[in-house]
């Protein structure tokens, strides 16, 4: 079986209901979990953005806001369907500011070296294969100086909040997704993309041997979620 095509397929029959679906699952954290990750970019007007992973473009909604009118804010995603949902959304929210969304593979980004003062990806790098290869690449087209920030699910330490979770992942998740989406394979893998996912501190050491600098990692909600950093030397 093919996994790659296989994640194509889940992404593409939840797309229209996949801002919907994650409000709920997530009881609408996620929003305030991506502004806090935006914040942490600590963005300029005129800064040049690349999301990752974009999907329907909640993250570019929040860049675009922050660099300006006169700066394009660019995403790319490897599901076609995600980036039709992203444009109308985001053509509907921001439709004065700049932005593209390109399909694209994270593995062979189509941007030159020292391209961009941030790198931002949320929600998506688990579903990477070749996560260091995916990090070579992200520091590839970063700036001397450049910003990576990584917001991304995550399995808390804390012995009670961590069986809640699991709970949670094991029963809920499935569940409501199945209701929402009546595709029950996509919150299966979601579950199980994050019970697989690395620690915290595992990930933190895949940017440090990647290069990045002044790496580390932000907690939020218990540890159920946490924002990641680096900066290119």
């Amino acid at each position: 079986m093919n996994t790659t095509i296989d994640v194509q397929n889940i992404f593409s029959s939840i797309a229209e209901k996949y801002d919907k679906l994650n409000s709920i699952l997530t009881f609408n954290i996620d929003k305030l979990w991506r502004k806090k990750a935006i914040r942490m970019c600590d963005l300029k007007v005129n800064d040049k953005v690349l999301d990752l992973c974009c999907g329907t473009g909640q993250m570019i909604y929040h860049a675009c806001r922050k660099v300006g009118k006169n700066t394009e804010v660019i995403g790319l995603d490897f599901n076609q369907e995600m980036i039709n949902v992203g444009y109308k959304r985001l053509n509907h929210s921001i439709g004065d500011y700049k932005f593209k969304l390109i399909k694209g593979d994270i593995l062979y980004l189509p941007f030159k070296d020292n391209s961009f003062h941030h790198v931002t990806i949320a929600f998506g790098l688990r579903n990477i294969k070749d996560k260091n290869k995916a990090l070579s690449e992200i520091y590839r087209v970063l700036k001397p100086g450049g910003k990576l920030i990584c917001l991304e699910l995550s399995n808390p330490e804390l012995p009670v909040i961590k069986e809640l979770h699991s709970i949670y992942l094991t029963f809920i998740l499935p569940t409501i997704g199945y209701i929402g989406t009546k595709d029950r394979e996509a919150y299966t893998y979601l579950r199980n993309s994050v019970k697989k996912f690395m620690s915290k501190n595992e990930l933190k050491h895949l940017f440090d041997n990647a290069g990045f600098i002044s790496t580390g990692y932000k907690s939020l909600t218990a540890g159920i979620a946490s924002i990641h950093y680096g900066v290119k030397k």
